[in-house]
């Protein structure tokens, strides 16, 4: 974490913000997502159904996340330093063609999923300029670290629980999973035994090694479910939050 308000900035692309010499200005925009619903007014009647959680969980739309980067080459002080300045800027930023992690130096412990898609903004002036890019996120931030993990330091006691991931299984057993985060979440099983995980009334079948089982999501809050099989089970997920 960067505490230094002069070092602040962003991480993308294995970069940090400041290895180009980028400060942020203060209009950084981030923006919420909304929520994607599906409504359906009864005829002759002024009640609407909401189906939007009819697969189990509410989905929300994209967000974007909004920087303006004050581009200068303090080194020669010269438009043209500065034009290569940003062409060097603009190809750190532009080259991913997917989404990769984007961290923010505030709560850097989450990350965005995150690609520049529209094209960037420049406002020249005589030896320095502002550089406006919009990233287009997925709706949620992501921990950086996994859910059962035991490191002290990051904890936050107001964000944060502490559950045990990792279960042996001898016969069967009862297990509770917290999602304490937003969406649904798709964990990796890794067992080192065929077992059997039962679920709302279903069942899916885990190999040994890792597993993305299919269909099997935890869903936020608690999930109690049963493990058949003998052996270890893990699972492996990180926390989404808005």
């Amino acid at each position: 974490m960067r505490n230094n308000l002069h070092n602040y900035g962003i991480s993308f692309n294995n970069h940090h913000s400041t290895d180009f010499g980028l400060d942020i200005l203060d209009d950084k925009q981030i923006t919420y997502p909304s929520k994607i619903k599906t409504l359906q007014r009864i005829p002759h009647s002024n009640s609407v159904y909401d189906f939007s959680q009819i697969y189990g969980t509410q989905n929300y739309s994209e967000r974007t996340f909004t920087v303006t980067f004050n581009v200068i080459d303090r080194s020669m002080w010269s438009k043209e330093s500065m034009y290569i300045q940003w062409t060097k800027i603009l190809a750190w930023l532009m080259e991913p063609s997917q989404k990769i992690p984007l961290h923010d130096d505030i709560m850097n412990d989450y990350y965005y999923l995150a690609e520049v898609q529209k094209e960037p903004s420049f406002d020249e002036l005589r030896h320095r300029g502002k550089l406006t890019v919009e990233f287009q996120c997925d709706p949620f931030r992501i921990h950086e670290l996994q859910e059962g993990n035991d490191i002290w330091d990051p904890i936050n006691f107001e964000l944060d629980i502490f559950q045990n991931v990792k279960h042996d299984v001898n016969g069967s057993k009862q297990i509770t999973l917290y999602n304490i985060g937003m969406s649904n979440l798709a964990p990796v099983v890794v067992a080192n035994s065929e077992m059997e995980i039962q679920f709302k009334g279903k069942s899916y079948k885990v190999l040994s090694g890792e597993n993305k089982v299919t269909g099997f999501y935890l869903l936020p809050g608690v999930n109690e479910f049963k493990v058949i099989g003998n052996g270890t089970i893990k699972f492996e997920f990180h926390k989404e939050v808005i």
